[in-house]
């Protein structure tokens, strides 16, 4: 899918923020959207956080590519000051990224899918085993008791088809 039709609004920008950080990584997000390239002491004195909380948040987007910062020094002190902004052009290469892994998962699931017969004992909360777990367990649910049976899991190799070629299209 091109670009240009995946929309990424500001509450977009947030969701990804709290997958990647939780709520105080979408609170600092949103401080920085509104007052871009502050501080990290800047930051948590105006959200009533710990410092060293902004800062382990800060570094966990950064690891991201999701925000940046500008390094400048204090005439007074000579110390280093990171100034943090966003940088929500970024979020669209997350998404897409995230997106690539979970094809590859899902291909990885549909080729073992595809490449074994299960076996089921119908139970709710019980596995479903390949042939050859089956036969080690002479075709008895070791959590049930009940007899595993051949289990058609045409459906799911279908489904998956389905949700890969969804997805394969968004990037």
């Amino acid at each position: 899918m091109p670009d240009f039709l995946l929309i990424v609004d500001e509450d977009a920008v947030l969701e990804v923020m709290r997958l990647v950080g939780g709520e105080d990584a979408v609170n600092i997000v949103k401080f920085l959207m509104k007052n871009p390239s502050k501080s990290d002491e800047e930051i948590a004195s105006a959200l009533g956080m710990n410092v060293k909380d902004v800062r382990k948040i800060l570094h966990k987007l950064i690891d991201y590519s999701l925000i940046t910062y500008d390094v400048a020094k204090d005439k007074n002190t000579g110390h280093r000051i990171f100034r943090w902004r966003v940088q929500q052009d970024q979020v669209l290469g997350y998404i897409k990224t995230q997106i690539r892994r979970m094809v590859e998962r899902l291909k990885a699931k549909l080729e073992y899918e595809q490449s074994h017969q299960f076996y089921y004992c119908g139970t709710k909360g019980c596995r479903k085993y390949t042939f050859e777990e089956a036969v080690d367990k002479l075709f008895r649910c070791p959590v049930c008791g009940n007899m595993l049976n051949y289990y058609d899991n045409s459906k799911v190799i279908e489904a998956l088809k389905q949700k890969l070629q969804v997805l394969e299209k968004s990037i």
